[in-house]
């Protein structure tokens, strides 16, 4: 077996003593961590060492890998060009990455100096992999390197794609090691680089739980509404890393873990055995095709009229005939009733895997009734939204889905009279018409709601000449 572990490392420039200018020393137990991975490595002696790292070029739709004969980079950013590294890369491994990746359909990007320019990107290396590797540096410097940036891909699609990593390691026959690069939640304390949020401790909790007691799958399965407001930028380094052990018993080591600045820092190794256990991959999907039964037994008739149109159109490339479907499913006579006698503006709203897949809508009716006002959006949210690309058969499964019925909207003579969680927003000025929805994640005030009504209209946020509506929704999950 080639691939002989996966280290995981945090990324704070201010551990490093011409940086920190003292200060390191208010985190002395993770630069010792740091040091005991280091150690690790020197021990195990990789002949490259693949760095997964959260700030390189990231890219919403895929993850991008440099494939370039050498890397080089410093820490200017930080005031100190002087503290820099150039390291080979491991061509032959790209190669089979990028002869794995193709081969599994994954989303990637492989970037040289040309694709770069085209970009106008660069392709140093960035902080994630320097700090990691400065300390590696002390003790063992006989390694090539391999850089990848995850992109904003559900976490499911990042540990897949772990997986087909250690494939190309193998393929590839050197010794190998992964080093994820990890912070943890920036929202532990008030000082720290955000505000604190409960949402922070027990993301950390649970990430350093799961890796001490291998419980893996409860990093994979960590809820977005835990992931998203602790702050983090180590969540998806951390599940590509773990795919690489995916079907493999390991061994787990965490050297430390503590927050000094606000920020969870965590240093770990996982070592790989030659035992096989269940993939975890299996364990997924059969937890998906549950929770999918479940979403299907509980969803209302709105819901179920969006989910079976986005079925028929992306399944068959077909619009859903409302006449046949009522008879074909069990509809209460009050919702039947409000469907097709009633009139209102419609949003589908699509989720996967916790992020936002497709959203269209219309804020008045178009059509006869709010039947057809579904089936019209849904196949528009699903299709034709131009912010992502058409949702394939495969995510199906996957899609959670929300119908807002909007109510008709009335003036507004001042912000005193929005509040973000009962109403949403209809900005106007001349041509342009922005909208948002209440009671989204992250949008607490009636002035954000402004801001990103007029941001989506194309109206200057300092633009007082506007019009405002505000209207409720009735939202079917």
């Amino acid at each position: 077996m080639y691939l002989k572990g996966v280290g995981i490392a945090c990324h704070p420039p201010i551990l490093i003593p011409e940086i920190g200018q003292g200060r390191e020393n208010e985190a002395e137990k993770t630069i010792r961590g740091l040091r005991d991975l280091a150690l690790k490595v020197a021990e195990i002696k990789p002949e490259v060492i693949v760095c997964i790292t959260p700030h390189g070029n990231v890219f919403r739709d895929g993850v991008a890998v440099v494939y370039e004969s050498q890397m080089k980079g410093d820490l200017r950013n930080f005031g100190h060009p002087e503290i820099a590294m150039e390291k080979d890369c491991d061509l032959g491994l790209l190669d089979e990455l990028n002869i794995s990746f193709g081969k599994n359909n994954c989303h990637t990007i492989f970037l040289n100096e040309k694709i770069a320019a085209e970009y106008k990107i660069d392709l140093n290396l960035d902080h994630g992999v320097l700090v990691p590797l400065y300390f590696i540096e002390k003790y063992y410097r006989a390694y090539k390197i391999v850089h990848i940036t995850t992109g904003e891909l559900s976490l499911i699609e990042l540990y897949t794609m772990g997986k087909v990593i250690r494939e190309a390691i193998e393929a590839r026959g050197k010794a190998a090691m992964i080093l994820v690069s990890a912070d943890l939640s920036h929202c532990l304390k008030d000082e720290g680089p955000y505000a604190f949020n409960p949402m922070g401790p027990l993301f950390d909790q649970n990430i350093v739980d799961g890796i001490k007691t291998k419980n893996y799958y409860s990093i994979l399965t960590v809820p977005h509404q835990v992931y998203e407001p602790a702050g983090q930028c180590g969540l998806r380094p951390i599940i590509m890393g773990l795919g690489t052990t995916d079907g493999r018993d390991t061994e787990a080591t965490v050297f430390a873990y503590e927050g000094p600045f606000g920020v969870g820092y965590l240093s770990a190794f996982i070592d790989l055995t030659d035992k096989k256990i269940p993939s975890l991959l299996d364990r997924y999907e059969e937890d998906k095709l549950l929770s999918y039964k479940e979403r299907r037994l509980n969803e209302s008739a709105f819901v179920g009229l969006a989910r079976a149109t986005i079925n028929a159109w992306v399944q068959r490339g077909r619009k859903l005939n409302f006449e046949h479907y009522k008879n074909q499913v069990e509809i209460a006579a009050d919702e039947l009733g409000e469907l097709e006698n009633n009139q209102a503006g419609v949003f589908v709203s699509l989720h996967k895997h916790g992020e936002l897949r497709g959203c269209i809508g219309t804020t008045g009716p178009v059509t006869e009734n709010i039947a057809q006002e579904i089936i019209r959006n849904a196949i528009e949210a699903s299709t034709y939204d131009p912010r992502f690309m058409p949702v394939e058969e495969q995510e199906l499964i996957d899609l959670e889905i929300k119908v807002d019925v909007l109510g008709v909207p009335e003036p507004v003579n001042s912000v005193a009279d929005l509040d973000a969680k009962k109403y949403g927003v209809i900005v106007e000025k001349e041509l342009h018409r922005g909208l948002l929805l209440p009671d989204l994640d992250g949008v607490n005030t009636p002035e954000e709601q402004l801001a990103i009504a007029k941001s989506k209209a194309g109206i200057a946020e300092g633009d007082t000449d506007v019009i405002v509506q505000r209207f409720q929704v009735i939202r079917h999950h």
